[in-house]
């Protein structure tokens, strides 16, 4: 077993994972990440609580996952196509028509060169026309059944770190309303853009989770190389833990 003891917000958390192979893909640190994540989020809610306000978030909310681009690294997509292509029939089949129809939709309203980093954004005013424009189609999460989700235990950092204590109706609309989200003391996603970039010695940057298998199945040569996994953890951990 591997155990690692970091000190957030004031408070000591502890977590452990099965020590790993010698060599390892990129994805395969996400895992103990993940769980690292979920200590750091209860951490947060707690001093929200400690406030008096409350998460709004709960199991039948679902408006960021119908509406949200959802930025994802590229080594979570490789990690979700994994989970996709170990789907049993006929889910794994009609996971698969969800993610498609949303580049297809993408492709239709001209956003996919944006998205796929193919056509630049020259100012935060543009990015955020592009963003509403995104926002506006509805694009639901492939993965969402009964306003739930369907890979909650396997689910981004981005959607485990987004939680509100506004309204939840107020989501609705996130352009116009204003939605207070929780403060956590983590970024494991951007953590991840620079382990990845790093290791494979290319450019990383966020996409939006409609285009994960898009990406990961153009890119599966990059997400089956393996390194070695001291290097890996070592430096995900330093990443995450950097300011």
């Amino acid at each position: 077993m591997i155990r690692l003891e970091l000190k957030m917000l004031g408070e000591r958390i502890a977590v452990e994972a099965p020590q790993p192979p010698e060599r390892v893909r990129l994805d395969e640190v996400l895992p103990i990440l993940r769980e690292i994540d979920n200590r750091a989020i209860d951490i947060a809610v707690s001093r929200v609580e400690a406030e008096g306000k409350s998460v709004s978030c709960r199991k039948g909310c679902s408006f960021c996952c119908r509406s949200q681009p959802v930025p994802i690294a590229p080594v979570e997509a490789f990690a979700l196509l994994r989970l996709v292509e170990a789907l049993p029939e006929p889910r794994r089949i009609q996971v698969k028509e969800r993610f498609a129809a949303n580049v297809e939709q993408l492709r239709g309203a001209g956003l996919i060169e944006i998205y796929r980093h193919e056509q630049p954004l020259n100012s935060k005013e543009e990015a955020r026309a592009v963003a509403q424009r995104y926002f506006h189609l509805g694009l639901v999460c492939p993965f969402l059944e009964d306003d739930a989700c369907g890979i909650y235990a396997d689910r981004p950092f981005v959607c485990r770190q987004y939680l509100v204590t506004s309204p939840a109706e107020l989501c609705a609309d996130p352009f116009s309303n204003p939605v207070q989200p929780i403060a956590v003391p983590l970024r494991l996603a951007t953590a991840m853009l620079q382990v990845t970039e790093k290791h494979l010695g290319t450019p990383q940057r966020s996409l939006p989770l409609a285009l994960a298998l898009d990406y990961a199945e153009t890119h599966r040569s990059e997400g089956e190389r393996t390194f070695l996994a001291r290097d890996v953890f070592g430096d995900s951990f330093e990443a995450m833990t950097a300011r």
